[in-house]
């Protein structure tokens, strides 16, 4: 029997035709063994109802490939779109930055659930071994000119600003006539006012951009891994504010109250990508605040309420605008 080829391959050709299902596909144990690796971690994925296995040598501690699993039927689409939007991303950026995104290679399956393995990006270190600290400046500055170098390989037309939109919508309508949130459906109100007078180019869009899906070494992005909620076209306002509301996580609040080295890194991080995107830089704390309700309204479907309340506190330490009352902040 002759092993299968596990060369990079491309991803429109196995989306297209009749819906082969899972058993249409080669299983996770032959690909293991025609590969000689094994299964070293595995983490939740960024879409719902996804997870991710790595696969490499024995005893690695960096990944060679990243196995996209559906774990449910309405996941399905989740995997497919990220080696299609990747697929088209590989053919629109510039090659130094198409060496930071995994390379479709094959579709297989993980039991009965269809899946899609990826190269590894460069330096994929296990889940289970990383750690995370407070951020860098040469950190930041490099995942700054890596989203930098996105959306000048795919930015195409200008559009009205619609982060935190649909989120301040859904907060309004579940909280309206709540005492204890009325500051906080306030300053989105404010926030969506100002932000939505500005038109932002739309350009290829992680979905997710966070600490765990980006790899630096020496100061340069080896790689972002995990597109399941990316799009070729989308905001480029979100993974701005996603990176740094997920750096900020709890300490969220210094960082808009601007009262700390991490708030200033933090701070010039949005302002710099603002920049880049021919945005008012002083809109950042209105990014911060828009993608933490993003986070909230997430994080409500799902039965929680940490995220809500983090939005809260850092709307409490805002500073107060021009002319506004202090009975408009309680």
């Amino acid at each position: 029997m002759t092993a299968p080829n596990y060369h990079a391959g491309h991803a429109s050709g196995v989306m297209r035709g009749p819906r082969k299902g899972a058993a249409g596909h080669g299983h996770l144990d032959v690909f293991l063994t025609a590969t000689g690796v094994k299964v070293l971690d595995m983490m939740r994925g960024a879409a719902p109802g996804t997870r991710r296995l790595l696969l490499g040598q024995p005893g690695a501690g960096v990944a060679d490939y990243a196995v996209a699993v559906a774990d449910r039927r309405s996941s399905e689409a989740a995997i497919e779109a990220e080696a299609r939007t990747l697929e088209e991303l590989q053919t629109r950026a510039a090659p130094t930055f198409a060496d930071t995104l995994p390379r479709f290679v094959a579709p297989l399956s993980v039991g009965d659930r269809p899946a899609v393995v990826m190269r590894a990006v460069p330096g994929m270190e296990l889940e289970s071994r990383r750690t995370f600290g407070p951020p860098s400046r040469t950190d930041l500055d490099a995942v700054s000119s890596w989203l930098d170098a996105l959306w000048l390989s795919t930015g195409g037309r200008s559009e009205p600003a619609e982060l935190g939109g649909r989120a301040a919508d859904l907060l309004l309508a579940r909280y309206c006539g709540s005492r204890h949130l009325a500051a906080t459906l306030g300053a989105l109100h404010r926030a969506r006012g100002r932000l939505g007078t500005v038109e932002v180019r739309r350009t290829a869009v992680h979905g997710c951009l966070c600490p765990h899906h980006v790899y630096v070494r020496d100061g340069v992005v080896t790689g972002v891994d995990d597109w399941g909620l990316g799009a070729p076209v989308g905001e480029p306002l979100r993974d701005l504010g996603s990176f740094a509301v997920r750096h900020a996580r709890g300490r969220l609040p210094d960082i808009v109250a601007d009262r700390s080295r991490h708030a200033h890194l933090l701070r010039d991080f949005v302002r710099a990508g603002l920049d880049a995107l021919g945005i008012p830089v002083d809109r950042w704390r209105d990014v911060l605040v828009l993608a933490q309700a993003e986070y909230a309204v997430d994080a409500i479907e799902r039965g929680q309420v940490d995220e809500i309340r983090l939005l809260a506190a850092a709307v409490n330490a805002l500073p107060s605008e021009p002319g506004e009352s202090e009975a408009a902040r309680l």
